[in-house]
Order: structure tokens, then C-alpha cells, then sequence
């Protein structure tokens, strides 16, 4: 029979085992509630909670994301990089933010797309607050500013979308500051189905841009069509977006295997833009989603381009933990 004292000090160690269990039980908190994608919260991340998985997500309503990737959870390969379409006025310190995450992930290669006015706008040059916030994007080593121009699914007519670019390739002479620049054009509303006489529209509209001395030398060309097009139009430019539309819609395009056609397609060349990410979803699982389909990402728990998604700061953390 156990003495006395024994048990005494078997009862002590089991009250410890206990409170250490305790303590290691991580806090969530959940509202339970569901969020529709167009009423996804805007990711504030003032406050973390832990996740007992270990990895990050966006928070319910009521709770904001923590970042602590657990080792192989969410791996992402160094070599994705962010896109940015950043419409955002320059004005009263709104592009903080965007610069403060790329100043934070130095080594990261961010691709940030700028719009004054559904594109470059008709005068030469935009005002004083596009002049003086595009340097000091360029000037940073780690990023590639390129400018919007819409295309209407190949429908615009060549002249209007050759003016935008040429307007875009003399922001450097107009205004006498070489660093007043873009570093190529991102087409908007691109064309998707076989068609041949599109596919030589994107064709055209990209050699314009490539020959276009005041883009730069190497200057980069996107096309936006916003889903997996005909595979012609993937040997035009540096990188298509396979994909742009809210978080939903895109696990129903990884659930219909919408990405087969370009498993085989060097994810360098491929971008994938997902919005309206609710909350509490992992967002180490989706952007591990998102490498296995393309080499450059964006997410954001809004429809909005017109301000920072915090959830950058999150998705850059993932990267840079990888």
C-alpha cells in the first residue's frame, strides 16, 4: 500500500500536469458568425490571437489574425512575390502603409499596379500628389510600378490603348524626373476565348508597350484576364492573372480543377488575385493554394482596390517565414 506521503506528492504532480495543460491551450475566439464575401471585414492587425493550429488566418468579426507559421504548414517558395493593384489616391499619408510593407520584406519582390484615372488620364501628366508619391516606389530596389490600361476584352480600339501607353512612357521627359516613371503597363479586361484575331489584339497592344523607350529597357507587361484563358494568349506577356474574382469563387475553381490547363505552365509567369477573403479563413492553406498556381499573389478581405489590405502584412510574413 502507498504511504501517506506518496500520495501526497503523486496528487501534487497531477495538479501541476494539469495547470501546465491548461496554460498550453491556446485562446480563439470565435463569433460563429458567417460573413458574406461582400461584407468581409477590413484585417486590423492591432490585436493577435492564437491559433491553436499555429498559423495564420483572417479573424472572425470580432478577433484579428496571428502570425506564427508552424515549420511546413503553409510553406511558400522564396521566390513568390506580391502584386498590388493600388488605386489608392496619394494623399494624406495613404500610401503608408504600402510603403512600410515593402520597406519591412526588403527581400521581397513586389509588383504594384497604379491607376490616376482608369489608366494614366488624358493630360500629359497627372497632378503634384502622383508626382511625388510614384518615386518613392521606384527608387525602392524591390519593386516594379506598372500602369493601368484597360483593353474591354480586346474590344478598345489600338489607338486609345497606344495613347495611354505613350502618355505613361513620357511621364519621365514631361515632368523632368527620371524616377516619375512605370516600369511597364498592366492590361485590364483581357480577353480569355480562342479567338484569333484577339489573340493578335494582346499581341500588338504588347509589343506597343515592350517597344516603348520611356517604359524602361525591360519593362513589364501584364495581361488581366481574371481566369485561365486559351493558352495562346500565355505566351504574350511576362505574367497573366489566371484568376480575380472573391475567396469563394476561387475554392469553387480549385474544387472544379479550373487550373489543370496550366499545371504545366511555369508559375513565374502566372498571377492569381483573390478578394472578399473572410474571416477565419487559413491563410497560410490559401496561399499555399495560390503557389501551387502562380508565382505571384494577392489577397485582400475586400472587393475594395481603393485602400490597404492589411492582409498583406500577413501574407508577406508568410513568405518571408518560408
Amino acid at each position: 500500500m502507498l504511504s501517506k506521503n506518496l500520495l501526497r506528492a503523486l496528487g501534487g504532480l497531477f495538479l501541476l500536469s494539469q495547470v501546465a495543460q491548461a496554460a498550453a491551450i491556446p485562446i480563439r475566439r470565435d463569433t460563429g458568425e458567417d460573413q458574406s464575401d461582400d461584407d468581409a471585414p477590413e484585417v486590423s492587425s492591432s490585436r493577435t490571437v492564437i491559433q491553436p493550429t499555429g498559423v495564420v488566418s483572417l479573424p472572425s468579426s470580432s478577433a484579428t489574425p496571428t502570425v506564427s507559421p508552424q515549420p511546413g504548414k503553409g510553406a511558400v517558395a522564396g521566390s513568390t512575390e506580391i502584386i498590388i493593384p493600388y488605386y489608392v489616391y496619394p494623399e494624406g499619408g495613404s500610401w503608408g502603409p504600402l510603403e512600410q510593407l515593402i520597406d519591412t520584406n526588403p527581400n521581397m519582390k513586389f509588383t504594384v499596379i497604379v491607376n490616376p484615372s482608369s489608366g494614366p488620364g488624358s493630360e500629359t501628366l497627372p497632378d503634384d500628389n502622383w508626382r511625388k508619391a510614384v518615386p518613392k516606389l521606384t527608387t525602392r530596389p524591390n519593386v516594379k510600378v506598372i500602369g493601368y490600361v484597360a483593353t474591354t476584352y480586346g474590344g478598345r480600339p489600338l489607338s486609345a490603348v497606344e495613347k495611354d501607353i505613350s502618355i505613361y512612357g513620357n511621364w519621365p521627359s514631361a515632368s523632368g524626373d527620371a524616377n516619375f516613371k512605370v516600369n511597364g503597363i498592366f492590361f485590364d479586361e483581357g480577353s480569355a476565348e480562342s479567338d484569333h484575331t484577339k489573340v493578335q489584339y494582346y499581341k500588338d497592344i504588347t509589343s506597343l508597350a515592350k517597344q516603348n523607350q520611356g517604359l524602361g529597357p525591360n519593362n513589364h507587361v501584364v495581361i488581366n484576364p481574371g481566369t485561365v484563358p486559351d493558352k495562346a494568349y500565355l505566351e504574350i506577356p511576362d505574367s497573366t492573372v489566371i484568376f480575380e474574382s472573391p475567396h469563394s469563387k476561387f475554392q469553387e475553381a480549385i474544387a472544379g480543377h479550373n487550373f489543370d490547363a496550366i499545371k504545366n505552365v511555369d508559375k513565374a509567369k502566372l498571377s492569381s488575385i483573390v478578394t472578399a477573403v473572410p474571416g477565419g479563413v487559413n491563410l497560410g492553406d490559401l496561399v499555399t493554394q495560390l503557389r501551387d498556381i502562380s508565382g505571384q499573389i494577392y489577397l485582400s478581405s475586400t472587393n475594395d482596390y481603393m485602400k490597404y489590405s492589411s492582409a498583406l502584412d500577413d501574407v508577406a510574413h508568410i513568405l518571408k517565414a518560408n
